[in-house]
C-alpha cells in the first residue's frame, strides 16, 4: 500500500515501511532528495511508482520539482519531466 505523508510517499507491507520517496519544499520548490526500497522488493517497480506519485503528487500542487536523488533525476529524464 502507498501512503502520502508530510514530505515523504511511503510503500508499506503488513503496517511496515519498505520503501520511501523524500522531498522537501522550500519557496515553492520541491526537491526529491531520497528513494529507497527495501532489497527484498528492489526489481519489482516500487522505486518508480513511489517516485511517479511524487511527481505528481508536487505537481499538482503546483511545486516546481528538482531531484537531488539520481534515481528520481534519471526517472525523471525517462519519462519526460522537466526538473530544474
Amino acid at each position: 500500500m502507498y501512503k502520502i505523508l508530510d514530505d515523504e510517499i511511503v510503500y508499506m507491507v503488513d503496517g511496515e515501511i519498505k520503501g520511501t520517496v523524500r522531498f522537501k519544499i522550500e519557496n515553492g520548490i520541491a526537491d526529491i532528495v531520497h528513494t529507497y526500497v527495501d532489497g527484498d522488493l528492489r526489481g519489482q517497480g516500487i522505486a518508480s511508482k513511489l517516485v511517479e506519485m511524487a511527481f505528481k503528487y508536487l505537481e499538482d500542487n503546483n511545486y516546481e520539482v528538482k531531484c537531488s536523488c539520481s534515481y528520481a533525476k534519471k526517472w525523471a529524464i525517462q519519462h519526460g519531466k522537466t526538473v530544474s
